[in-house]
């Protein structure tokens, strides 16, 4: 749960007296002031909010020798290893007993082989925005230097490949000093707390400046001792001054305005998963399987000649889809896994019954298991 934060009650701003309209210099006022920036030759749209910039138009080719590896196959289990991963999984659950695991006659294994395509396409995005910091005697790199370079022709590169990633740098030749907006160069601003007045209502009376106390038996009023019987006490955040240093400008009374560069390395991920059986298809994504395929290229073919129609379907989709006509593609890797599925029909106390070995790491999944007891336990 979220905490909350609360004021004490030794500082509770007065909030029965008349609330003063916040204005440009007023402490977290919400009121934006207009800004005028500076024009920049290739920047002219450039504001405080994200703007996204397309990458110059690039002509891929794919080389005309680009092959794709052959495809491999994924094992088969027999029946001793069915029956073990049973028995080890039983063990695991709470409450479940094992007698079943042990009695039960496995009747027939059907194997066969889940495909899990997974496609990731590597891209760039460059986005600008002004943005500024307080001004106190550092360089400014302005249009006196030169002119500012374009969004992409700011040399940036990845740590790692299909990792993503953001950096941010300041473009070269934008920057200016301006004075405050917040404080218009005064370095301070009216106090929020006591809108300027330096003192707040007392919160151990109310504001009263008297309290009610029970004393010998009987109520009687007294002075407020924390606030001596003024109804007021001096504002602990400004002071009593009324005002706090610019929360913009930190007190320098200037700003460092320059176009902020974003850039982001994002890895776009899809996936298709085939699975013919009533194994629930996050648990395929989940396991480990075989590596049947895979093919890292500047751009990847479409795969075409898998035994599985349904993945050569997908892959033309998916690769249609990761097209990003606002991003610049690095990079793209799609792999085809390969997890073994064995389902095990079987036979207990005659009732006919199935469950799931799948994964190279043998995992189970039976839901029909009989011998399931959740006396005062949740089964998870």
């Amino acid at each position: 749960m979220a905490s909350i934060g609360h004021e004490s009650d030794e500082d509770q701003v007065d909030e029965s007296e008349p609330v003063v309209c916040e204005d440009l210099n007023a402490e977290g006022s919400d009121v934006k002031p207009k800004l005028d920036f500076a024009t920049v030759p290739g920047y002219n749209n450039v504001r405080l909010d994200q703007s996204l910039l397309p990458p110059p138009p690039t002509d891929y080719i794919p080389p005309k020798d680009q092959k794709q590896p052959d495809f491999m196959s994924a094992p088969v289990i027999s029946e001793d290893t069915a029956r073990q991963a049973l028995l080890e999984h039983v063990a695991q659950q709470c409450c479940w007993g094992k007698g079943a695991a042990e009695k039960m006659t496995i009747k027939e294994l059907q194997s066969s082989t889940s495909y899990h395509y997974i496609l990731e396409t590597y891209t760039e995005e460059r986005s600008t925005k002004w943005d500024f910091d307080p001004f106190h005697g550092q360089p400014v790199d302005g249009p006196q230097n030169g002119p500012a370079p374009g969004p992409w022709d700011i040399a940036a590169t990845f740590r790692e490949v299909f990792k993503n990633e953001t950096q941010h740098h300041e473009v070269p030749h934008t920057a200016y000093v301006k004075d405050c907006h917040k404080c218009s160069a005064k370095g301070h601003v009216r106090c929020g707390r006591c809108h300027g007045r330096g003192r707040v209502k007392c919160g151990s009376c109310r504001g009263t400046g008297r309290k009610r106390v029970y004393r010998k038996g009987k109520h009687e009023v007294k002075r407020c001792f924390s606030c001596s019987g003024r109804g007021k006490k001096r504002c602990t955040r400004c002071g009593g001054d009324g005002r706090v240093t610019c929360p913009v400008c930190k007190g320098h009374c200037r700003l460092r305005w320059f176009i902020r560069l974003i850039i982001k390395w994002v890895n776009n991920i899809d996936e298709h998963i085939v699975e013919k059986t009533d194994l629930p298809d996050e648990l395929i994504s989940q396991a480990a399987g075989s590596l049947g395929f895979q093919d890292t290229q500047p751009r990847v073919m479409p795969i075409a000649r898998f035994p599985q129609a349904e993945i050569n379907e997908a892959s033309h989709r998916l690769l249609n889809g990761h097209q990003f006509p606002q991003r610049r593609i690095h990079m793209q890797r799609h792999v085809i896994r390969m997890v073994p599925v064995t389902q095990c029909f079987c036979e207990h106390k005659g009732k006919t019954l199935s469950y799931f070995v799948y994964g190279l790491e043998s995992k189970v999944y039976s839901p029909e298991y009989p011998d399931q007891c959740c006396w005062g336990c949740t089964i998870l």
